[in-house]
């Protein structure tokens, strides 16, 4: 099963409480490395199809074809396909034919790292894109979306942006993740659909 408008809240909040799970005594780079790894699992749960490859730092599966665990982004989603190497031992060689997901996740209180890093999005060619960033209070995260919105506005593609909590909140009392749909030029939050 792939990994749509649908399902996107559920699986950001399967990820969310996973890395909450992970050891409390761990610094923030340590939490913020278990965030990415969670949602990078989630997604490799729901695309488990032969020809589907999930890329993160933490994946060492991917190594052994493309000599990489990260491609890109903190977490990409892609089809692959091969095609024959020009060795006299032939050997099949993968490549990526579609990109599904390329996710960008930034804690950093800088909003400059938010805009980098939604910057890279538009680079991206993927049918859908996930900017992650770390909750602030209300108004602020209205002012992150509408200073995100010129940029999202050239991601041509399904984008979603999705707040959670900082990483040295999650001791305390940390904030369930809250996710945005770019959708007629303006963010509307997504609820969680039953079923």
């Amino acid at each position: 099963m792939a990994v749509n408008r649908g399902n996107l809240k559920t699986v950001v909040e399967h990820a969310w409480n996973t890395a909450r799970t992970k050891d409390m005594s761990a610094d923030n780079r340590k939490r913020s490395t278990a965030w990415v790894s969670a949602l990078a699992d989630q997604f490799q749960e729901n695309y488990r199809l032969e020809r589907h490859r999930v890329f993160w730092k933490g994946n060492c599966r991917n190594k052994k074809n493309f000599g990489l665990n990260e491609l890109l982004f903190d977490i990409v989603v892609c089809s692959v396909s091969t095609t024959e190497s020009l060795q006299r031992q032939s050997k099949p060689l993968e490549f990526i034919v579609d990109s599904h997901w390329q996710i960008e996740s930034e804690f950093a209180r800088s909003t400059r790292e938010i805009l980098v890093d939604m910057s890279k999005l538009v680079l991206g060619s993927a049918e859908n894109k996930l900017m992650v960033a770390s909750h602030r209070n209300p108004d602020t995260e209205r002012d992150i979306l509408a200073q995100c919105s010129d940029i999202a506005s050239r991601c041509g593609s399904n984008l979603y942006f999705c707040f959670v909590s900082h990483p040295e909140e999650w001791k305390r009392d940390p904030q369930a993740p809250s996710l945005y749909e770019w959708t007629a030029g303006d963010w509307e939050e997504l609820k969680a659909t039953a079923g």
